[in-house]
Formats: structure tokens, C-alpha cells, sequence
């Protein structure tokens, strides 16, 4: 019977690198997979910004996306951007043998990384597993906002186990409150 267990020691937090750079396969198959209206918004939004003619297979400055996200808040609200970060999961690859939320979240900090180039911009960890009462911890660390960590961490929820819901540990600091890290505890079943 396994019991509950601390996975990882949360490491220093540098400061990030905002000439960091985004590849673009990262955010814009998300963005194609919403439906119609909500895409053609954010591809709108992604043009006022500089984004005229947004590719895969470029390199964007991460100081875009963090402005496309605030953007799409101030003008849609959380739960868009919530919508959008649900997406991810959708069209991420990932290897095949991934088959539970343990692992689909364990590698989550090596995608985000290898989506990454040029200096450093934080991590995802989890840091606390209770596979008795389906319930995890997950430390992000990262220029993102908390409803677009939040709603890729239910996206792969939904994609690795029957049920996921996903809060934000108030107790800690947490980006609602300008910090630039939240913690997230997943209850999945």
C-alpha cells in the first residue's frame, strides 16, 4: 500500500530571464483548438500585440505571451484564459507510455522546458503525492498567470484520470496575489 510521499524539495527560485524565448507550437495549436469565436479573439489579440503572422515553428520573446495573456484577461476575464490552458493537454505530445496523471505531471517541468529557450524562467514540481486519497501537490514557478497553470494542470487531469479538480493553495503565496509562484493542490479520482 503506498503512502503519502514528498517527491521533490522546492529549489531556490532565480529570477526569470525575460529575453527567454516561447516556441510558438507551445500556445497557437491551443489557441486553433478553441472553438470558433474564442480563437479568432485570440489570434486577434495576438496581431495588436505584434503577432502578425503566428507560426509553430518560431521563436517568440516570452515577454509576448506573458502581454497576450494580461491582454486576454483584462479584456475575457480568468476563465478564458483557464479555457485556453485546459487546451494544452489537448494537443500537447506526449510520450506513450504516459499513462497516469503521476507521470503526465512528473514530465510537465521537462516539456516546459524543452517549449523553452535562452535563459530560465522557473519550473513546474510536483512535490507531494497521496495516492491513497487521490490527491497531489504542484509547485509552479513561472512568468504565467495562475489560471492558465491552473487549467493546464485540470487539462491533464482530464486527459490522465477519470476526474481532476484543481485549486490554489491560498495558504501559500500564490500569483492571484502577485506572487511569481502557486501552489495547486489536485484531488483526481
Amino acid at each position: 500500500m503506498k503512502q503519502k510521499r514528498q517527491l521533490a524539495n522546492t529549489p531556490n527560485q532565480k529570477p526569470f530571464d525575460w529575453n527567454a524565448e516561447l516556441i510558438g507550437q507551445a500556445i497557437f495549436p491551443s489557441v486553433r483548438a478553441l472553438p470558433g469565436f474564442v480563437s479568432r479573439t485570440m489570434w486577434n489579440l495576438l496581431k495588436e500585440i505584434g503577432v502578425d503572422d503566428p507560426q509553430d515553428d518560431q521563436w517568440y520573446n516570452v515577454k509576448i505571451f506573458v502581454a497576450f495573456y494580461e491582454k486576454l484577461v483584462e479584456e475575457y476575464g480568468p476563465h478564458t484564459l483557464y479555457d485556453l490552458g485546459k487546451a494544452i493537454p489537448d494537443v500537447a505530445v506526449f510520450p506513450p507510455d504516459i499513462q497516469t496523471l503521476e507521470e503526465a505531471i512528473g514530465i510537465l517541468d521537462t516539456a516546459y522546458g524543452l517549449n523553452h529557450r535562452g535563459g530560465y524562467l522557473g519550473f513546474y514540481r510536483l512535490v507531494e503525492h497521496d495516492p491513497m486519497r487521490q490527491e497531489m501537490v504542484v509547485h509552479c514557478y513561472n512568468p504565467y498567470p495562475c489560471e492558465l497553470d491552473r487549467g493546464l494542470l485540470t487539462g491533464l487531469g482530464r486527459k490522465y484520470a477519470n476526474m481532476a479538480r484543481v485549486t490554489v493553495d491560498t495558504s501559500r503565496p500564490h500569483k492571484k496575489m502577485g506572487a511569481s509562484q502557486s501552489w495547486y493542490r489536485i484531488k483526481y479520482s
